[in-house]
């Protein structure tokens, strides 16, 4: 089973003309500019052209742009990945200022992202009548043209200010956030294919207030370009599912609205706390842009098979585990040794050594289990008898 999407109709392209090439147009427009609730403002960069500006717009979106190369040999490309981003955004206007300089390439590539996505498109142009490049791009295209210098236009709803985010808290980005449900991530089992028809499954293992899902759902969305990626991540972090089970997830197994995942583990793998068994998943609201993106983007790759997150060459993305470090997120660590060895010297503080459990180091693990931490992270700290120190011989 293969999930589709219906492309939305586009809605006419809007030719806003700036003839003054007043500053305080393009103020407007960046302050406009509000991904969350569907608005992008796309300032391009000078000369740009083809890929040029697709990373443009994925900077635009918030997303990093370290792509490797096209999709024969490294990765999707970046139109693929920003309409990807698009799709999975709610109701969507992309402006693009300076569009006057848009040479022909651009404006294909442009339309056939207008196309694909449904947005609706809003090109800035600082001239009094639009080149004869932007002319030809649109003589078959339905647009309608306003001006800043008339009233009759509403400019006022394309320029409107967006509101303004919260700042986030000074040193926030930096700090480790514990996953309990990161424990099994990299634990070396088995999960043969299976279609059987699960139950519904309980929901949410891990109190979401436990590490502040809203800074967790901020590093997944600003950490990669990649929707496999993050899906992948936010997955295991309201699932619980270790890496070997996500390569059996397809595009068929997510719903239209993203509202449910189903997983399927015959086998019922050991795992404390978890469910282990085929069920289907309620996925919470901050997950569903990760999980839709990363099916936007196995329709709209030319090749590779229908499974969700590792859809390609298995080359392109790094290892999950890698990029849940760079998002600075950890599973339960093992205990620092007791008593602690004396040393005369400081060592200097450098980036911590992060374990993961693999199913052979489990004796490092042992001295807590995953229900301690679930308990513990939902204000029910588990009674836990005194340390003491060990008596000298």
């Amino acid at each position: 089973m293969t999930r589709k999407i219906i492309y939305p109709a586009a809605p006419p392209v809007t030719v806003l003309l700036d003839p003054a090439d007043d500053s305080a147009v393009t103020r407007a427009a960046l302050a406009a500019h509000d991904p969350s609730v569907g608005r992008i403002t796309v300032h391009p960069t000078p000369a740009a052209s083809g890929t040029a500006l697709a990373l443009d717009i994925l900077t635009a979106l918030g997303k990093p742009t370290e792509l490797p190369g096209d999709w024969g040999t490294a990765g999707p490309p970046a139109w693929n990945i920003a309409a990807a981003w698009i799709l999975a955004l709610p109701d969507t206007r992309l402006t693009v200022l300076r569009a006057h300089l848009l040479d022909e390439k651009s404006w294909s590539a442009l339309l056939t992202l207008r196309t694909r996505t449904g947005v609706h498109l809003v090109a800035v142009c600082h001239t009094r009548r639009p080149p004869a490049t932007m002319r030809t791009a649109l003589r078959d295209i339905d647009h309608h043209t306003v001006s800043t210098d008339s009233t009759e236009g509403p400019t006022d709803d394309l320029l409107a200010k967006a509101p303004t985010d919260p700042v986030p808290r000074r040193g926030a980005e930096g700090r480790w956030i514990t996953v309990p449900a990161l424990a099994y991530l990299d634990s070396h089992q088995d999960f043969p294919d299976c279609h059987c028809t699960p139950a519904p499954a309980r929901h949410p293992y891990v109190p979401e207030r436990a590490y502040g899902i809203d800074q967790l759902a901020h590093r997944l969305a600003t950490r990669t370009a990649y929707p496999q990626l993050a899906g992948a991540l936010a997955t295991t972090v309201f699932t619980g599912a270790p890496l070997a089970q996500l390569y059996t997830v397809r595009a068929g197994h997510l719903d239209a609205d993203a509202t449910t995942l189903t997983l399927h583990d015959r086998y019922r793998s050991r795992r404390p706390g978890f469910v282990t068994d085929c069920g289907v998943f309620t996925v919470p609201t901050w997950a569903q842009l990760f999980l839709l993106a990363a099916a936007n983007l196995v329709h709209l790759s030319p090749r590779g098979d229908d499974s969700l997150f590792f859809n390609g060459p298995p080359r392109v993305l790094m290892r999950l585990t890698e990029f849940a470090e760079y998002c600075r997120l950890r599973p339960p660590q093992p205990a620092p040794p007791w008593p602690r060895p004396r040393t005369r010297r400081k060592k200097k503080p450098g980036l911590p050594t992060i374990q993961w459990y693999n199913g052979i180091n489990a004796p490092g693990f042992e001295y807590v289990s995953y229900e301690q931490w679930l308990r513990s992270a939902g204000g029910q700290p588990t009674p836990m008898a005194p340390m003491r120190r060990p008596r000298r011989a």
